[in-house]
């Protein structure tokens, strides 16, 4: 097992393995680790030779004979398998049960084996140069007691994608910022950890933003630029304006927006981070019909755990049928906004009316 800056020292030196395992709650770390590993070990076959198919859907050795079939637009591959339950650790809530207990638990290691020697085939072929085809195994968690898992760490390369804090933290900023061909000073550098904690997602928008400000003439993200174009704490501020209108109080949800532009918050920003919200919200509410664990959030929306949290929280004091309505009205405002038709700053007022009508309209 590695940390991810040694897996981004081995893209750099070009040394590829046949199988990787990148796990943890750091969902968009994950995603990032993927994009660079195609886009090195891919090059010109990028669009043609990925491919990604969730882990409980097929049989591993059905995955593995995929892998080996000759691809017909691109000469290299890369299959993803995304949360493998034979990689995942056991679930906490799911007490043994005494009746067939020792024989449930002999069939599935015998299951476990088996899958052992699929993957050991696979592998047994690599001869330490730089393979044909690369499976990637994503999980958000997983058990490091396993066989397959220890298979993975000795023939493969595992990395926890875990949140990043501290040093781990600086240098993913300063290795985004260079894949963006910029540099960062240390001022904007301390700004920007201070500011949002560990939320790679929000980060990542940051820096874009500040990369596509400078634009080809200047190459240095400084604290003046951080200063100029940080979105503060947009996100929580949107939170408890959310939090007003699932609460049904449209005095405290309107109160919320006027100190958002007293503070001189950009209109747009605010309808562009609203509209995300209830999307988040629209999805946090499928995850809760669908069953899924809890401790699963936070990876399935690639949001922090504290935001997962809290959107959860907002989730439940909506009917699903109310959070589509919001989305679809949303979407026409969004439209009216880009046709011109009205103002990012007239419609966000209208935005709230009409989200409080639907939520009446359908209690």
């Amino acid at each position: 097992m590695v940390p991810y800056q040694l897996f981004i020292k081995k893209l750099k030196e070009k040394k590829y393995y046949p199988v990787y395992l990148f796990y943890g709650n750091e969902k968009f770390l994950q995603e990032e680790l993927v994009r660079q590993l195609a886009k090195t070990f891919l090059g010109p076959d990028l669009e043609y030779g990925i491919e990604k198919i969730e882990g409980a859907a097929i049989e591993l050795g059905n995955i593995l004979n995929r892998l080996n079939e000759q691809g017909l637009f691109a000469s290299r591959r890369i299959l993803i398998i995304d949360n493998p339950p034979y990689l995942s650790a056991p679930r906490k809530d799911n007490p043994p049960h005494d009746s067939g207990e020792n024989q449930d638990k002999s069939s599935k290691k015998d299951q476990e084996n088996e899958k052992v020697i699929l993957l050991e085939e696979y592998i047994q072929g690599w001869d330490g140069k730089a393979p044909d085809n690369i499976l990637v195994f994503l999980a958000p968690n997983t058990d490091r007691r396993k066989k397959i898992f220890k298979l993975i760490d000795s023939k493969g390369m595992v990395v926890e994608c875990s949140a990043l804090k501290g040093e781990l933290l600086a240098d993913w900023i300063r290795q985004k910022v260079s894949q963006l061909g910029k540099k960062i000073d240390p001022g904007a550098l301390e700004k920007l950890m201070l500011a949002d904690g560990n939320n790679l997602h929000y980060l990542s928008g940051e820096l874009e933003k500040y990369s596509a400000y400078l634009g080809d003439d200047e190459n240095t993200i400084t604290s003046q630029v951080v200063n100029k174009l940080f979105s503060g704490d947009l996100q929580g501020d949107v939170f408890k304006l959310s939090d007003a209108m699932a609460e049904r109080d449209m005095l405290k949800a309107h109160n919320m927006l006027e100190f958002l532009l007293r503070k001189r918050e950009k209109p747009l920003l605010i309808f562009f981070m609203l509209s995300r919200h209830y999307r988040l919200l629209l999805e946090t509410h499928c995850l809760l019909d669908e069953g899924i664990p809890q401790g699963e959030f936070a990876s399935s929306l690639a949001v922090h755990p504290f935001v997962a949290r809290k959107l959860r929280e907002q989730a439940v004091t909506y009917k699903r049928l109310e959070l589509e309505e919001i989305l679809l009205a949303m979407q026409e405002s969004d439209m009216q906004i880009k046709t011109g038709k009205i103002e990012a700053s007239q419609v966000l007022s209208l935005i709230l009316n009409r989200i409080d009508y639907i939520q009446k309209s359908s209690s």
